[in-house]
């Protein structure tokens, strides 16, 4: 049986399960589920708890061997197995097969893994585990429901939702769930009674960020070349800031890209802008990129991302500071494109 993540509170309390198989890309929310299933399971007695982490050549008789012995602290037990991958071959398929077709009362066995692909789920083990256990499919959480996961928990934490609020985390966090979470877990701690002061909180991330990636992207949409510079070189000397703002360029102007084709037929911004989503909080920094730069510059544009991307990994030969610096000016509309 498949649930959804947000069904398994739910499931978890009507109908508790000998076998669970978590999947997803998302790391954190495949966490975030198997620690649900792991209290529920304490609540129901199972104390002893033994993990497995599965990669290569791994002998499958230790876990047949430990399903077979007998605890010394607890009758009833945890058996956990992380797979590396979802290709387990022959012998890991014949052994979770049997492991799921013969599990005892006294056992509670979690199964967990990344992402797999459509025939891996088509394999006999990962039938044999559906149709004997419950299935927990975790997807990505795609930018145009970010907001709406930070709201929901928010809520789940017991803080007030507030829709600028959750918009603020999601964009300065841009799509790192654990770090979203660790700023909701913040929130909680400076604002116990759940009611927070949302032009303060606002304000203080405005500050925290400041001097960030995302502030640098957008000022550079904005056409401030001034604040441009400024941020370019503070931000610079950190080895890694030209893999991140490499990366969120490449996204930003993608998306740029998808928009300023549909305004080509559209004609209104406001309306392309409804139709993809753009978070109010952001619409006039996109309004103002879609304004000054055509679809052909923005390609353009998106090429040399992908040269930079390239020397980063050693694979082209652009002095790859200098590039990014004049690629933001001229997002800025500082300086004529000379490439």
């Amino acid at each position: 049986m498949r649930i959804k993540p947000e069904q398994l509170k739910t499931n978890l309390v009507s109908q508790f399960n000998s076998l669970y198989f978590v999947f997803g890309p998302e790391l954190l929310l495949v966490e975030q589920s198997l620690s649900h299933i792991r209290n529920t399971a304490k609540m129901q007695g199972f104390d002893d708890r033994v993990s497995f982490e599965i990669e290569g050549n791994f002998d499958w008789g230790e876990i047949t061997a430990e399903l077979s012995a007998t605890s010394l602290f607890s009758p009833k037990r945890i058996i956990e197995c992380r797979l590396k991958t979802g290709k387990i071959g022959i012998k890991g398929s014949k052994a979770l097969t049997e492991i799921a077709s013969n599990l005892s009362n006294d056992i509670l066995f979690i199964v967990s893994t990344g992402k797999l692909d459509f025939a891996q789920q088509k394999a006999k083990w990962f039938k044999t585990l559906d149709a004997n256990g419950t299935i927990v499919q975790v997807w990505e959480v795609q930018r145009d429901h970010l907001v709406g996961w930070v709201a929901n928990h928010m809520a789940e934490e017991g803080l007030t939702a507030n829709l600028k609020i959750a918009e603020g985390i999601a964009y300065f966090t841009e799509g790192n769930l654990l770090a979203s979470m660790q700023e909701i877990q913040k929130l909680k701690m400076a604002y116990p009674d759940g009611n927070i002061d949302a032009d303060d909180y606002l304000k203080q991330l405005s500050q925290q960020s400041h001097y960030s990636i995302y502030n640098l992207v957008d000022s550079a949409l904005l056409g401030n070349s001034d604040q441009v510079l400024k941020i370019y070189e503070t931000m610079i000397a950190d080895t890694a800031t030209p893999i991140i703002l490499s990366s969120t360029l490449y996204r930003e102007i993608s998306a740029l890209i998808d928009m300023a084709i549909e305004l080509r037929q559209v004609k209104q911004v406001a309306s392309v802008m409804n139709n993809h989503r753009v978070w109010k909080s952001r619409q006039a920094v996109i309004s103002n990129a879609l304004k000054h730069h055509s679809y052909q510059r923005l390609q353009k544009i998106l090429l040399l991302l992908g040269r930079i991307d390239r020397s980063i990994k050693g694979m082209d030969n652009l002095n790859v500071i200098n590039e990014l610096r004049t690629l933001l000016l001229n997002l800025a509309g500082k300086t004529p494109w000379t490439q």
